[in-house]
């Protein structure tokens, strides 16, 4: 063999060398963060959170009522869930964050917001991360023809959320991050969709 062929073997010896090593370093890099990437993903969920899914919305299957007779029913739930959440949290009171108001949604339906309700602390931990909302506030809403609550939504911030929708749309939330809120919409009829159509009582 001359020498420029004994150099051109050594050289691609080398050559397949280094591929290798290349390679072997590569498939360490790769496995490594998949690695990485699963433990990340076992670590993403809340240990000592609620861990079912929540509940599935029921088709719309009833026609929206007018709005005073929307604004009662639907402030009695207010009040019932409530009455609910402070007898199992005595140390938390719940007051009037928001009046009462229609506005008209972007497909045209009329849509009642009835007065929302702020309490004076977080209740994620004195609930047991929601635990005890969903005993106390789920036989209140099947009386009230809403499916429990019967877990929280995946949402960003911080937040802890748990809804619930009835047969005619309507939906009730409640959401946590100190303080927490309980807000409901209501699709109603209404041809004006003016706020002065709520009965004075029910704002």
């Amino acid at each position: 063999m001359t020498a420029f062929g004994e150099n051109r073997r050594r050289a691609l010896m080398k050559l397949g060398s280094e591929m290798n090593r290349r390679m072997h370093r590569t498939v360490w890099a790769l496995a490594a963060a998949l690695a990485v990437v699963s433990v990340a993903a076992g670590c993403s969920d809340t240990p000592d959170g609620p861990q079912r899914e929540p509940s599935q919305p029921p088709a719309v299957t009833s026609e929206p009522a007018s709005v005073p007779e929307s604004a009662a029913k639907y402030n009695a739930l207010t009040t019932e869930l409530v009455a609910a959440l402070e007898a199992k949290m005595p140390d938390i009171t719940w007051t009037v964050d928001d009046p009462a108001r229609l506005s008209r949604a972007q497909d045209g339906r009329c849509i009642l917001a009835p007065r929302s309700m702020k309490s004076s602390a977080d209740i994620v931990k004195p609930s047991k991360h929601f635990e005890d909302v969903f005993a106390v506030a789920d036989p209140v809403l099947e009386k009230h023809g809403f499916p429990a609550f019967d877990g929280t939504d995946p949402v960003p911030g911080g937040w802890v959320v748990t809804r619930s929708t009835d047969a005619t749309g309507a939906t009730v939330t409640i959401e946590s991050k100190s303080p927490a809120y309980l807000r409901m919409t209501v699709p109603v009829q209404s041809d004006t969709c003016d706020s002065n159509e709520i009965p004075q009582g029910d704002k």
